[in-house]
């Protein structure tokens, strides 16, 4: 039960820190994300189907190959893009999560837009708005990163929900 106990925890931290390393814009962030994933799933603290633990890790190396080949187009000296971004699908992720588990990744691709709408509306941020190509490079460089991995961390805590729903029945 310990060991249980310490691999969930452990788990959780990778996700968690899959989730910080979206804040430094780091390439690797959906897949260390993913890799928390996979060890909840082993250790069968959440139950996942196995083409839906296949799709996931498809997408974090997608996502991991659209960051090495798009060039980061924002200033070094500016990074809150991805914090704006990242604040908008976890509020999205939370609240498709409250009304259901269907909806909790489209509302994390939502909030995740509505943030990188608010960072364009910041004088930082202006950069941004140049153009509806620059927009959508942006979206796809550091957006999609955030997305996958929110939605990783959604599905984790939805697995954790259901796990004790089902125990405490």
């Amino acid at each position: 039960m310990l060991g249980y106990m310490i691999t969930s925890v452990i788990g959780c931290l990778i996700i968690l820190s899959g989730l910080v390393y979206e804040v430094k814009r780091s390439p690797f962030s959906s897949i260390i994300a993913y890799a928390g994933l996979v060890l909840l799933h082993f250790t069968e603290c959440i139950n996942l189907v196995d083409s839906s633990l296949i799709f996931w890790g498809i997408a974090a190396l997608l996502t991991f190959g659209t960051a090495m080949l798009l060039p980061g187009k924002e200033p070094p000296e500016v990074c809150h893009g991805s914090r704006f971004m990242l604040l908008g699908a976890v509020a999205g992720l939370l609240v498709g999560i409250s009304v259901d588990a269907s909806v909790m990744i489209l509302s994390a691709i939502i909030g995740t837009l509505i943030g990188q709408l608010f960072y364009t509306h910041t004088p930082k941020g202006r950069w941004v708005r140049f153009s509806f190509s620059t927009f959508i490079s942006y979206f796809c460089n550091v957006g999609l990163k955030i997305i996958v991995s929110t939605a990783i961390a959604g599905i984790a805590v939805e697995g954790f929900l259901r796990n004790q729903t089902a125990a405490t029945i």
